[in-house]
């Protein structure tokens, strides 16, 4: 049940940001708080994650309402920009809402590539 909570949470987002009385990135902050990010979620993988404003939100709102949390995992895209990973970085320091919750930040492919051959990034 709490799949399908979530999955209607964001379904259709970017025909329903077209309709909303406030702006894009303030979805999250906005509509009332899902019971299951607040009481059941305790884990969560966020694949493709570029850093941008909108993408932010979402992972800002299940650290800091997700009372449950235990491991959120963000695997960052090819195309991650600088500004991107220090918004993503900025994560970490967000007071979170369940003392259990464990943030890994997954760098892009490209940028480990880089680091096994002793190139700066």
């Amino acid at each position: 049940e709490s799949r399908s909570e979530i999955e209607e949470a964001t379904r259709d987002y970017s025909s329903v940001n077209s309709r909303l009385p406030y702006p894009e990135t303030k979805l999250w902050e906005q509509r009332e708080l899902c019971d299951c990010i607040t009481f059941t979620l305790r884990q969560v993988s966020i694949k493709g994650f570029n850093g941008k404003d909108g993408e932010m939100e979402f992972p800002r709102h299940l650290i800091t309402k997700g009372a449950k949390l235990e491991r959120l995992e963000i695997w960052c895209n090819h195309d991650w920009s600088s500004e991107g990973g220090k918004a993503t970085l900025g994560l970490l320091s967000l007071p979170r809402s369940s003392i259990d919750v464990s943030i890994l930040l997954k760098p892009p492919p490209n940028l480990l590539v880089g680091l096994e051959d002793g190139s700066q990034p």
